[in-house]
């Protein structure tokens, strides 16, 4: 029989009990404890033991772990994609010259865009006093 945990944010047991309504499937992320590997799932729960259940434990928010047992049935475990980046291989030297050439352009496009905005901000100012000075002759 395996067990889980799920967080329950809530500061008391009685506030987590009305959060874990019996009989209706709920949808949360649960731990293995053996493993403590995290999913997200759809579930029962039950405070009695029924046949094919596994074991729940409830982790409150201000608290460690509730000391009552709990029963759960996993409906569905919803998987995570693995997310894999593959790169091709290259030497060493190779890997660090394309690295050097990134971040000499990444360098060159911010001070690009510096160059950009510190430009527009010019031509806003000489906007602003032409326009003062334009004010101040016609007055």
């Amino acid at each position: 029989m395996s067990v889980y945990i799920v967080f329950v944010p809530c500061d008391t047991r009685e506030e987590a009990y009305k959060l874990l309504p019996e009989g209706e499937v709920l949808s949360d992320v649960l731990q293995d404890e053996e493993t403590r590997e995290q999913f997200d799932a759809k579930f029962e729960v039950s405070k009695s033991p029924k046949e094919g259940w596994d074991g729940l434990r409830i982790q409150l928010a201000a608290a460690p772990l509730t000391g009552e047992e709990w029963f759960i049935k996993i409906i569905e475990r919803e998987e995570d994609d693995d997310e894999i980046t593959y790169f091709e291989s290259k030497k060493l030297g190779e890997r660090r010259g394309h690295m050097l050439r990134s971040m000499a352009a990444e360098s060159e496009s911010e001070e690009e865009e510096k160059k950009r905005v510190m430009e527009e901000e010019l031509r806003q100012r000489l906007k602003w006093k032409k326009d003062m000075v334009k004010k101040i002759m016609e007055d």
